[in-house]
């Protein structure tokens, strides 16, 4: 964001004294040139990433009474699969529920993928399916993909999404700009739902140090902040964070299914959710 010139003569001495190259630099891309260096960067990222298995803990609360309760500490241990299209699979097997135990630490889940094959995402998929289960609610399912909001960014998708950059940052020391994008129409990703979000990509690298995700709906309020940071074993951004809150009334319906039909939430549902995400490693290593 432009600073405040509070002493403006050095200030602008300073700037006017600049190499023209320099100030060239702090000039962020064209929209359409940063879009393009984004999804490459997405395609190169999933194929970089292959299948790595990290443990996740993801704490979970009710809210709908306007309290924080009794918090769930759903532990499990995950596996992000980077496909050629660049799309990323994410799954996850429970392992410990408020620190209690519910099966070996033996890495079942990240076996599966060494090497990958159809019967294992079929497997690792019905892991999957019960994890969820032992949510404090299964709405908490809606955003819990740390890498969903990526899927987005991908060229193939670009086309159904709204862009429009919003300003320049710094995060972890990496200046980044601020791209805002807003769903066309509504039902590409969840029914009756548009998705909003915002990314902040390092206008030289295409990375994408933070992502926000949220769907706008009639009765529904879901949306999702995660944060990278670099993996010094694997070379590179993983999610490290998750922050997701959701707030539903009664008549929003299967929400928790992506809109393909489920339990109705109760009258009106407050949750939110915050994971970390440690060790990671190659699934199978």
């Amino acid at each position: 964001m432009p600073q405040r010139f509070v002493r403006w003569c050095p200030v602008l001495l300073a700037v006017l004294s600049l190499p023209v190259a320099a100030l060239s630099a702090q000039k962020p891309p064209a929209l359409p040139d940063l879009l393009k260096l984004a999804s490459d960067y997405i395609t190169q990222y999933a194929h970089q990433l292959g299948a790595v298995a990290a443990d996740e803990e993801f704490t979970q609360y009710e809210t709908s009474s306007g309290r924080m309760g009794t918090p769930k500490r759903v532990n499990s241990q995950i596996v992000l699969v980077g496909q050629d299209d660049g799309a990323i699979g994410s799954f996850r097997d429970v392992v410990a529920i408020d620190s209690v135990p519910v099966r070996p630490k033996d890495d079942r889940l990240p076996k599966l993928f060494a090497p990958p094959t159809p019967a294992a995402v079929s497997s690792a998929q019905e892991m999957t399916d019960a994890a969820v289960k032992a949510y404090l609610s299964q709405n908490l399912h809606i955003l819990d993909k740390p890498l969903m909001a990526l899927d987005l960014l991908r060229a193939d998708n670009q086309s159904n999404y709204a862009y429009k950059i919003e300003g320049n940052k710094t995060l972890n020391g990496i200046p980044v700009v601020a791209v805002r994008f807003n769903e066309k129409g509504k039902g590409h990703l969840m029914k009756d739902a548009s998705a909003v979000g915002r990314y902040w990509i390092d206008s030289a690298t295409g990375e994408v140090h933070q992502t926000e995700l949220g769907f706008s709906a009639q009765n529904a309020n879901i949306h999702s902040t995660v944060k990278f940071t670099k993996d010094a074993q694997l070379g590179v951004l993983v999610p490290s964070e998750l922050a997701e809150t959701v707030e539903l009334s009664s008549t929003a319906a299967g929400m928790s299914d992506m809109g393909s039909g489920g339990a109705p939430s109760s009258q009106h549902e407050a949750l939110e959710g915050r994971a970390t995400y440690t060790k990671y490693r190659r699934a199978g290593a």
